[in-house]
Formats: structure tokens, sequence, C-alpha cells
């Protein structure tokens, strides 16, 4: 075999093994667009529930590094979480304990959105928006902000 012949092999070879160390790094990172972000709730329940939120309230949630964390309207919630593919498995929340007795419905919202949370066994992101299933009904849907006020 020629110099030239082992230099385009080469060259060739070099690319097929780093096209495949790119193209592994992006599937093994599973849950890469769920990470990273801070995602406000903006419906809570799919179309057949009310699904809008007690107005005055922010829930929203951050899921970093197996853990899911943010404010559930009233409390600050924590839960683990794992993601294989676009399967999502969310453990039991714990909180703060704070009673929030306005806006009215803000405990029952909170309760309904950490069971909801634990219930979803999928999970889709599309452009700035994540959505949460389970047993393929939408139970979250979740829009990205760059921060959240609190308000």
């Amino acid at each position: 075999m020629q110099q030239e012949d082992w230099i385009k092999y080469g060259a060739i070879a070099l690319a097929v093994v780093g096209f495949g160390a790119i193209l592994f790094v992006a599937l093994a990172h599973s849950g890469g667009d769920l990470e990273g972000r801070d995602w406000a709730l903006t419906q809570l329940g799919d179309d057949s529930t009310s699904g809008e939120l007690v107005q005055g309230t922010v829930i929203t949630a951050t899921f970093e590094d197996g853990t899911v964390a943010g404010s559930s309207g009233c409390n600050n919630y924590f839960a683990d979480y794992a993601v294989d593919g676009d399967a999502i498995e969310v453990g039991p929340a714990g909180s703060t304990l704070m009673f929030c007795e306005s806006p009215e419905g803000t405990m029952d919202q909170e309760q309904t959105y950490l069971s909801l949370l634990q219930t979803a066994d999928s999970f889709d992101v599309s452009g700035d928006t994540l959505t949460l299933s389970a047993d393929g009904t939408t139970v979250l849907v979740y829009s990205a902000s760059d921060s959240t006020d609190g308000a």
C-alpha cells in the first residue's frame, strides 16, 4: 500500500471514530434537553381537566443530576428522578412545610401537582415546552423560563 492510501484510510478511520464518539455522547446524555433549564408549569392535568393554575401561584421545576427541585406553589420541593430515553421515573417528593392560606386552592393544587409529578412515566421536550405524561395522558406541561420570579 502506498503512503497516500495510508493517509486516506487513516483520515477516513479518524472521521468515523470521531463521528461515532459524537453520536455516542449525544445518545448517552439522556434527558439533555430536560436538564439545565428552569421550567415554569403552564398546565396542570390534561385538557379534560381544568388545567389552569391558581391565579397568583407559580410552580417551577429544575431537573439536574438526578434531582428535580422547585416551587410547588407554596412550598419548595425536591425529588429524585431517573431517565432512560424518553422514559422518566420520579420518586416521592420532600418539601418544606409552610401553609399558604391564600390564594384559595393553593394547598390543594400543590398536592395535586406533587402527585401528578410522581405519576409521570414519559417526557417530551419540544422547543421551549416540556410535557410530562402518564400512561399516554398529559399530566404536566411546562414552559422554559430564563428565571423564575416567584410571583
